[in-house]
């Protein structure tokens, strides 16, 4: 199956944080079991290459964050990929452009 394609506009300076469900059918009714699939996934921007930390909250849900302190001094556009691996393989889930809103403030 090919990766979804999902663009997303993050802020500089800000901590980024996602979550990501996994079902098998479209009402949400039935979990997709990922307990044994670890995730890997980082923003690339400009020569900059950012983890992020990935973690497993529930039988079928993912966090995604990657801390403040890693989003300053972006330059205003990249790309970024979240990978699943289960048994050996490797498989693209999330690719996409990311446009970086410049802030002013810093994060605390």
């Amino acid at each position: 199956m090919p990766a979804a394609i999902v663009d997303l506009d993050i802020n500089e300076g800000d901590t980024f944080l996602m979550d990501l469900e996994f079902w098998e059918d479209a009402d949400n009714t039935l979990p997709i079991d990922i307990t044994l699939s670890t995730f890997k996934g980082s923003f690339l921007i400009g020569t900059k290459t950012i983890p992020m930390t990935i973690t497993k909250i529930d039988l079928n849900v993912i966090h995604v964050e990657v801390a403040c302190g890693l989003m300053g001094d972006l330059q205003k556009q990249g790309r970024y990929d979240i990978d699943q691996m289960t048994a050996g393989e490797n498989f693209r889930l999330m690719q996409g452009n990311v446009r970086v809103n410049k802030e002013v403030t810093t994060c605390t």
